[in-house]
């Protein structure tokens, strides 16, 4: 009995294993072999020590050489990515901050930061119905994530829902609607002009 029983354990474990490495698969084809990508995005913050929650709405596109998140809801909010570079505007408080990104976060868009953590963690199916599966990541050693989960569609790869938490037990949630794949992106969609009064600061 007692053989059957690790026998059991041993099969339980190579199946999820395929199944993460399976899914681990089928969003490195979606996502790899993107030109563009282009979706309606909501994001969802909560800040522990604060114990207080704000959302934001809007737009994300990215393409090969640049990414862009740029919320019109509660207030205009623009994170632009290119060339190692990275400015965050916040209209609230007419400020513009500029600064460089590692080299291993330079143009990472929510989904490369799945996949950047994917292979750095332990990962585990929490449960999958109606063809979505949810999956758990907890980092090794990171001295920030404590852990990210996404919700996934089983069959084509496409991440509806990715959120990460510090820790701190801060937490970010990305959801993603309206999903536009390899289609072309108005150039005006990349084009800004800040307000005069734009406060720049550098880091």
């Amino acid at each position: 009995m007692k053989k059957i029983s690790i026998i059991l354990m041993l099969m339980c474990s190579v199946l999820a294993a395929q199944s993460t490495g399976d899914l681990y698969n089928k969003l490195s084809m979606r996502y790899g072999g993107l030109s563009t990508f282009q979706a309606n995005v909501q994001q969802d913050n909560y800040f522990s020590q604060l114990q207080k929650s704000i959302s934001y709405s809007g737009k994300l596109y990215f393409a090969k050489d640049r990414m862009l998140m740029a919320f019109s809801k509660p207030s205009v909010q623009r994170l632009y990515i290119s060339n190692g570079f990275a400015e965050l505007f916040d209209a609230g408080s007419a400020t513009l901050f500029k600064s460089a990104v590692m080299p291993e976060f330079n143009k990472m868009n929510p989904i490369e930061i799945l996949e950047h953590y994917w292979a750095k963690s332990d990962v585990k199916i929490l449960d999958s119905s109606k063809g979505i599966s949810r999956v758990e990541l907890k980092p090794k050693n990171d001295p920030l994530i404590k852990s990210l989960e996404a919700e996934i569609n089983s069959t084509s790869g496409l991440v509806s829902v990715l959120s990460y938490s510090d820790k701190s037990a801060n937490k970010v949630t990305y959801r993603f609607t309206n999903i536009l794949q390899n289609q072309t992106i108005d150039p005006a969609v990349w084009r800004f002009n800040y307000p005069k009064n734009t406060r720049v600061i550098e880091q």
